[in-house]
């Protein structure tokens, strides 16, 4: 039995982790993934944050604090250019996330090293941040004690060289609160971890569920002027402008849903097929038959990331705005006052009304089985698809 076994021809590809890193769609889908979380970062931060409680306002609080504390002789160390402080709009944001993105890599750079590297790293990092923390303190105290020849503690100036590195500690703090989920995210795509696109993915989602629930008419009346810095829209109320089936803030709101699922997708699909191949025996990662099968899966992968993704999205709109669709036909074709009256009643864009009309686009959807072949129709797209390969 042995003699007939043949060996397996090896291919100049393989599956071995340092060369399916380098593949290009692999490569493809982290991009995918980062750009997916940049733009959701960048439209959550256009639709909640942005004018009311973004990170400028807080660092400005801080700056002033400082410059009232000491006097004017200190102030935020970062420069404006790095913080976005006094800039305007959603160009406060743009160096912030730069940086962040930086930070990310080099912490998903960090996670590839080995692990007497990634210890003397974090060890030389501890101390410099503990230099440049109680440093000019130290050396001042000490050297002020060594040539006196007496014991004291420390002056109200030795004290004041605490100022300048906690004003430091305190604004990267701020800026890496408000810059977490980037931070982490770009961890957890380049450096293949799950925890790190969970914690972008989480931060994210409580965010957004602090949110609605300080918005809640209850709550947001009990707030008084803080409710000011907490931006509040409707989304369900409105005219349609996108296509004439939602509003601006439900497009919104749809694009913060599409991009958070594109960056789940590409991620944790990068994790997913790294770990899968690293699994493999070392036999399967030298075959072709498997090389061959991880691309076809990787390029599945980037077909469903773009098509059936895009497809959900269309669909979403589709289905928020169909009883207006719906209404709409029946105006024009019968000329009906009931039905001009029924697309402007109220209760229609309200939250029920949107479930409504999400449900009679399933049962329309549902009932075209009936009509249209869906199943001959994917056969015959798998099978012209299939020729055309061979």
């Amino acid at each position: 039995m042995a003699d007939e076994v043949t060996r397996q021809v090896e291919g100049v590809r393989t599956l071995h982790l340092r060369n399916l890193r380098k593949t290009w769609q692999i490569l493809a889908l982290q991009v995918i993934a980062t750009v997916a979380l940049v733009w959701m970062y960048l439209e959550v931060i256009d639709t909640y944050i942005i004018g009311h409680l973004d990170h400028t306002l807080v660092l400005n609080q801080l700056d002033l604090y400082i410059k009232s504390g000491t006097k004017d002789n200190y102030e935020i160390p970062l420069a404006d250019w790095m913080t976005g402080l006094g800039s305007d709009g959603m160009s406060r944001v743009y160096m912030p996330i730069a940086l962040g993105l930086i930070l990310g890599g080099g912490m998903a750079f960090l996670s590839f090293q080995p692990p007497q590297r990634q210890q003397r790293i974090k060890f030389w990092v501890i101390v410099a941040l503990i230099a440049l923390l109680v440093g000019r303190l130290l050396a001042s105290w000490l050297f002020g004690m060594l040539f006196s020849w007496e014991w004291r503690v420390p002056t109200q100036s030795e004290f004041n060289f605490l100022i300048w590195p906690i004003s430091m500690l305190a604004t990267i703090l701020v800026l890496g609160f408000y810059l977490l989920p980037v931070i982490m995210g770009c961890k957890g795509i380049w450096g293949l971890s799950r925890r790190g696109v969970a914690w972008a993915m989480g931060f994210t989602l409580f965010f957004l569920a602090i949110h609605a629930i300080l918005t809640f008419p209850l709550i947001y009346n009990v707030l008084g002027s803080a409710g000011a810095y907490i931006p509040r829209f409707d989304a369900q109320v409105g005219e349609p402008t996108i296509w004439g089936m939602i509003t601006p803030e439900q497009g919104s709101l749809i694009l913060i849903a599409i991009l958070m699922l594109v960056f789940q997708e590409s991620a944790f699909g990068v994790i997913g097929y790294m770990e899968y191949a690293f699994r493999l025996p070392e036999s399967c990662k030298k075959d072709p038959e498997y090389v061959t099968q991880m691309d076809n899966l990787l390029n599945h992968h980037l077909y469903h990331t773009v098509f059936f993704l895009g497809i959900t999205g269309l669909s979403t709109m589709v289905a928020l705005g169909f009883h207006t669709i719906l209404l709409d036909q029946v105006a024009n074709l019968t000329g009906s006052q009931w039905a001009m009256q029924v697309s402007e009643s109220i209760e229609l864009k309200l939250t029920y009304g949107l479930v409504i009309s999400a449900l009679l686009f399933l049962s329309v959807l549902a009932a075209l089985r009936y009509v249209i072949p869906w199943q001959r129709l994917s056969g015959l797209v798998e099978h012209l698809t299939s020729r055309q390969k061979v």
